[in-house]
């Protein structure tokens, strides 16, 4: 467990840096929302939303209707949290993109070998060392967001509903977030320099990023969505479909093989003393 423990060190500025920033933009988001109450905004929004084309609306996950419209506090917050969603994507791929080849890069390869540790516990410590920062993470999100929102909502706006709706968005999006994971672990196995990291985490998830909104705008292509991790956790549509089960098992099996991959990769590596 000294791996572990050592990782989790290593990674608490980080993780306080990327709550702090989260809670600040948060809250900034949720004041901002009575003021889409007032009378000369409801009257600016009502005519500008309706003189947009369905497809613009759809592309920046805008509703006019339902759980997910701006009118409504969960609506609002599924809207700019899209973008939050996608931060923390790249956060989640960082650390399992960083995690097998700072070490090597930094010369401190030869200490981590020098304790009673096998590859296979090394990869198996420090995956739970950035399993539990990312849940800390989410968790500390998840509170800000419940707490934030409810904070600045209006009188028919539900506390149980705020609830039960940001819920349902922080849990289908974390096994997103451990999907990022495991996907930047493996990738870690590939890496000469922990410095490529974080262009390659940038790459990857507005790659995915860019293949959602393509597949919105070109019907031809609509069946790329399905290839696209940040267009299945866009909070609007969880609200109002949820992760459809296909997407549940293909996540789940591609978690499994980014996890395997990375053990047997690592396992035959060499690595750079």
């Amino acid at each position: 467990m000294i791996t572990a423990k050592i990782e989790s060190k290593g990674l608490i500025k980080g993780l306080i840096i990327w709550t702090i920033l989260f809670a600040v933009i948060i809250f900034g988001f949720s004041a901002i929302y009575p003021q889409m109450h007032s009378s000369a905004m409801e009257d600016i929004l009502g005519a500008k939303l309706e003189g947009l084309s369905p497809a613009f609306l759809k592309t920046f996950n805008i509703s006019v209707s339902g759980q997910a419209s701006f009118s409504v506090a969960t609506g609002f917050f599924a809207y700019y949290f899209q973008y939050m969603f996608l931060s923390a994507s790249i956060y989640a791929m960082m650390l399992g993109s960083q995690a097998l080849i700072k070490e090597e890069t930094d010369g401190t390869i030869e200490f981590l070998y020098a304790q009673p540790v096998t590859r296979r516990e090394i990869v198996t410590n420090k995956f739970l060392a950035n399993l539990l920062i990312l849940a800390v993470f989410w968790l500390s999100s998840f509170g800000v967001s419940i707490g934030s929102t409810v904070m600045y909502r209006q009188e028919t706006d539900s506390v149980q509903t705020i609830t039960r709706e940001i819920s349902k968005i922080f849990i289908q999006e974390s096994l997103i977030l451990l999907f990022f994971l495991t996907l930047g672990f493996f990738v870690s196995t590939g890496l000469k320099s922990s410095k490529q990291s974080t262009s390659i985490s940038l790459a990857i998830v507005f790659g995915f990023f860019l293949i959602g909104v393509f597949s919105d705008l070109n019907d031809s292509f609509s069946w790329a969505k399905i290839i696209s991790p940040t267009h299945m956790g866009i909070p609007s549509n969880l609200l109002d479909k949820g992760l459809s089960s296909g997407n549940v098992v293909l996540l789940s099996l591609l978690i499994i093989l980014f996890l395997g991959g990375t053990y047997r990769v690592y396992q035959r590596k060499d690595l750079k003393v």
